[in-house]
């Protein structure tokens, strides 16, 4: 059977853009590697309950891996490296390949990157455990974008149908996809400036108020309120961006408005923009560490003070390094040489934060102060420009859309298992064989 037209089917490896499921099983490994590493930096500095934070969600979500993917699994267990070779052979994700990927976009990526940045700039780092944290937020914010498009993706049963609506609508679903991986991503960063000039308990109950946004948007539109509440959340993601925010189908018919949730993301952002700006030198209270100085004068000492000694010591590197251009007689090659002299610059440094933590804490200002204000601007556009993301309206003909070409990859998926099925049938059997020599 032909590809189904605008489908990328699964391969192994590829190049541009860098892919492939191996690719993915990798960086999978690799993601809960540099999480292992974040908890070892909080360990390492006694701050405890940060990493005992980490545990918890990274113990949750590869708990409810392990259940999910071995229920749903042809192999009849976890085993990733397995279910990546059966998706191989079908050139189609499995179900079980989804739930694993389920699970870290909306249980692991959430938790560790509102923890790990922020618990990161708090601490005076090594230039390893920076990058490991940087790398941690950016990680965090692709994965919980991709989960956003398998939100956007699912209709009626819910099941997980982002390749789909790759096939039929490309331009747009990379355009969503960018779009929410800069929200995440932003989002992420001024969680940790937010709660470092301030309090975490100040910058959470956003997120309360975002779930029950999405309560009442869902009460407007029918029943389920209450569920809709509970489960955002406990689904920090879905109240970050709004449950009934979609901007391509509705999950079903009626949904509530996607205005009330939109609204509060703005309220949120602006709210917390104006807070750092208060002066608090008490505290809020009395009381364990809300009696910590915050306010402005703390975002000046931990972002706006290593922020401008970035910025000199970048325009110093910069000044000191010339480039000169030599074209040789009766010749057409020009030769470039590059001298440099840094020694009379320095690394940026500022009194309460060493080179690793002064140069994490300026990035984490720039994402939150770029990428947040772009965010703002495209909430507010879709709720000019978009009447499904702000009113409620459904695209019934995407939908069905969507939906043919899901049948039509399930049957190129189900004609390439029978083409392969010895194939399959011997997975089976050696991972059967491997559990019976165990015993």
């Amino acid at each position: 059977m032909a590809v189904p037209e605008g489908y990328d089917p699964v391969v192994a490896f590829k190049l541009c853009p860098p892919g492939g499921i191996l690719f993915q099983l990798g960086i999978y490994i690799f993601d809960i590697i540099n999480d292992v590493a974040q908890i070892g930096t909080f360990v390492h500095h006694g701050d405890f309950w940060f990493a005992a934070f980490m545990v918890v969600f990274i113990g949750l979500s590869l708990l409810r891996t392990f259940t999910s993917m071995s229920s749903a699994s042809q192999l009849q267990g976890f085993d990733p490296l397995g279910e990546a070779k059966l998706c191989l052979a079908r050139q189609v994700p499995t179900l079980a390949w989804q739930e694993m990927l389920m699970c870290e976009r909306v249980i692991e990526a959430p938790g560790t990157g509102l923890i790990g940045p922020y618990g990161a700039s708090l601490l005076a780092l090594t230039p390893l455990q920076a990058l490991s944290a940087f790398y941690g937020l950016i990680s965090s914010a692709k994965a919980m974008a991709e989960g956003r498009l398998d939100q956007e993706a699912s209709v009626g049963s819910g099941s997980m149908q982002s390749y789909s609506l790759r096939a039929v609508r490309p331009v747009k679903a990379a355009l969503l996809t960018v779009w929410y991986f800069a929200a995440f991503a932003g989002e992420l960063a001024a969680f940790a400036v937010v709660s470092s000039t301030l309090h975490p308990l100040v910058t959470l109950p956003g997120y309360a108020l975002g779930a029950l946004a999405n309560g009442v948007a869902e009460w407007s539109g029918g029943e389920g309120y209450l569920w809709m509440t509970a489960f955002s959340c406990m689904m920090v993601a879905v109240a970050m961006a709004g449950a009934q925010t979609r901007s391509f189908t509705k999950y079903k018919t009626p949904e509530g408005p996607g205005l009330i949730p939109a609204l509060f993301i703005l309220c949120r952002l602006c709210s917390w923009a104006a807070l750092c700006c208060l002066d608090l030198p008490q505290g809020l209270l009395p009381l364990g560490s809300l009696k910590r100085p915050m306010g402005f004068p703390v975002l000046q000492a931990k972002f706006l003070r290593p922020a401008a000694a970035c910025r000199e010591a970048f325009v110093c590197f910069t000044s000191q390094m010339w480039i000169t251009t030599e074209t040789k007689t009766n010749s057409t090659a020009t030769s470039f040489s590059a001298e440099v002299g840094f020694h009379a610059c320095s690394w940026p440094a500022t009194g309460e934060l060493n080179t690793p933590s002064a140069i994490f804490n300026t990035c984490l200002l720039l994402l939150a102060v770029v990428l947040v204000p772009i965010h703002m601007c495209v909430v507010a556009a879709m709720l000019l420009l978009n009447p499904l993301y702000a009113c409620g309206t459904d695209n019934l003909d995407l939908k069905e859309e969507v939906k043919a070409k899901q049948v039509e990859i399930d049957e190129f998926a189900r004609q390439n298992k029978e083409m392969n099925g010895e194939y399959i049938e011997l997975c089976m059997l050696s991972d059967s064989y491997s559990n019976s020599d165990s015993e």
